[in-house]
């Protein structure tokens, strides 16, 4: 495999203190609201929050949250940036991917941490949203209180109190290019879901069929206007949270191949990936494996297919570190697009003393960043690799 290395050029200083002259074109730009608006529409959200500094002017027509919600219309699944994840279940990492700085500081939620009688978690992410969960304690009863956040604006919400139990699996669903609103799916029992809506700001119940959310594992992961779940009954489970339809799609519906679909527990990955919006499926029938398949979902969503047959083990023959282990070789912490923006999957591994980017169809990886001398061990965990991660990318949503 090739490793890729990055370097980053030094901009010369101006000479003088002379702040350059404004050109006509400039001006005419700058002083014309609707042209500059249909211009900063069109740029990255990162860029857009430096631009509030420009003036009193930029800052009140990027603050809007029509503009907010208007660009994220525009550009309903930026490039994932980050990753958050949770080194020994309860230290909150973050790597870039992309050489620039890690994920935004969550030190924006003080206001909120100061009334907490503990640490928030964060549960989910979501097209540039994070839902977070923090305990209060209600007539000496551990409760959960919900939070929606976004760090690339460091505005969040406090979601209606719902009075839940504490470890009641909670789901976020969120997408900008259909609706500025949000919903929060909170299974209460294999019986009943409560539903929040952001354009209410209120919960309601439904009833869910035959208890098939009895045998879900792992996190739902939205897609295509739906969450979805892996289950022992049928191959997914598919809650439509427009329709609040709940159904399941059959093991039996995947594409013809040699291979097949595993049981839920064998899985590695499971989850969206790219702009495109894929819905990938990475499973192994060990964690000493190094070769598998990375299963996409259709658009229909009725089958999976073999989208790439990975093999790890020149990326392994590579790092000494990991070649001596013979199990937990690696973990796998997600599935992102590739960075020419093609058809390219990029698999970032966390191994001994690093984390790495690798792209298994050119072959090649790089260091994201590095692990201390015994931080690997804190993604294994009960004799499994672990990993809680929660991709991240810049977005103005209005939260």
């Amino acid at each position: 495999m090739t490793m890729i290395t990055y370097s980053r050029k030094k901009t010369k200083p101006i000479a003088d203190g002379t702040p350059p002259e404004t050109s006509p074109a400039a001006e005419l730009i700058a002083n014309n609201v609707d042209l500059l608006t249909q211009i900063l529409l069109h740029i990255p959200a990162k860029s857009i929050i430096r631009f509030k500094s420009v003036s009193k002017h930029w800052l009140s027509l990027v603050s809007d949250s029509r503009f907010a919600s208007t660009h994220s219309r525009l550009n309903p699944r930026p490039l994932i940036s980050s990753l958050y994840f949770y080194y020994n279940e309860k230290k909150l990492e973050s790597v870039s991917l992309n050489g620039s700085s890690t994920a935004p500081s969550l030190s924006f939620l003080r206001p909120l941490l100061h009334r907490l009688t503990g640490d928030f978690t964060i549960l989910q992410s979501c097209n540039g949203l994070l839902l977070i969960r923090d305990k209060q304690i209600v007539d000496r009863l551990v409760k959960s209180r919900y939070t929606v956040c976004n760090p690339t604006t460091q505005r969040f919400h406090v979601l209606a109190r719902h009075g839940g139990r504490f470890y009641e699996p909670c789901f976020l669903a969120f997408d900008p290019s259909k609706s500025p609103h949000y919903k929060i799916a909170l299974l209460i029992n294999r019986f009943y879901m409560d539903i929040y809506s952001s354009e209410t700001a209120c919960w309601k119940k439904i009833v869910l069929p035959n208890g098939q959310m009895d045998r879900c594992y792992g996190n739902g992961v939205f897609w295509n206007g739906a969450l979805y779940w892996l289950c022992d009954q049928c191959n997914v489970l598919r809650f439509d949270v427009e329709t609040e339809k709940i159904v399941g799609i059959p093991y039996a519906q995947h594409s013809s191949s040699s291979s097949r679909i595993l049981s839920p527990d064998r899985t590695r990955y499971f989850g969206e990936c790219g702009r495109g919006g894929r819905l990938l499926l990475i499973q192994s029938h060990s964690h000493s494996t190094v070769r598998f398949n990375i299963w996409e979902m259709d658009e229909d969503c009725c089958r999976w297919n073999v989208k790439l047959l990975v093999d790890l083990k020149t990326l392994i023959s590579e790092f000494l570190e990991i070649e001596t282990l013979k199990w937990y070789k690696f973990t796998l912490m997600c599935a992102v697009e590739g960075e020419k923006e093609d058809d390219d999957i990029a698999l970032i591994l966390a191994i001994p003393g690093k984390i790495i980017s690798c792209n298994p169809q050119k072959s090649s990886w790089k260091v994201l960043r590095d692990l201390a001398p015994g931080e690997y061990s804190g993604f294994i965990k009960d004799g499994y690799t672990y990993a809680s991660v929660f991709p991240f990318a810049e977005s103005l949503s209005p939260v």
